[in-house]
């Protein structure tokens, strides 16, 4: 992917606020799907396409714990310095 379309990707991925506050919240520390939700105020729903996004951005990994398959855990796909 050319270097343009990647800072497309990139500020586009960041430009709603919701997508913000959960870079936000993962610079801290991964969290599930619904501790993210919970952190926003919003529906696990209505939350779900923030990560999905973030994710195509490469901005942001998901991970399943081999013991509940249903359950996401979201984190920085590279951590940076706080």
């Amino acid at each position: 992917m050319k270097q343009a379309a990647r800072v497309d990707r990139t500020l586009s991925a960041l430009a709603d606020p919701s997508r913000r506050r959960v870079v936000e919240l993962l610079r801290q520390h991964p969290h599930t799907a619904g501790e993210l939700a919970g952190r926003i105020g919003m529906r696990p729903a209505a939350l779900s396409r923030h990560p999905k996004t973030l994710t195509a951005a490469n901005l942001v990994v998901e991970a399943h714990p081999d013991h509940h398959t249903r359950v996401r855990i979201y984190d920085l796909a590279r951590r940076w310095p706080t």
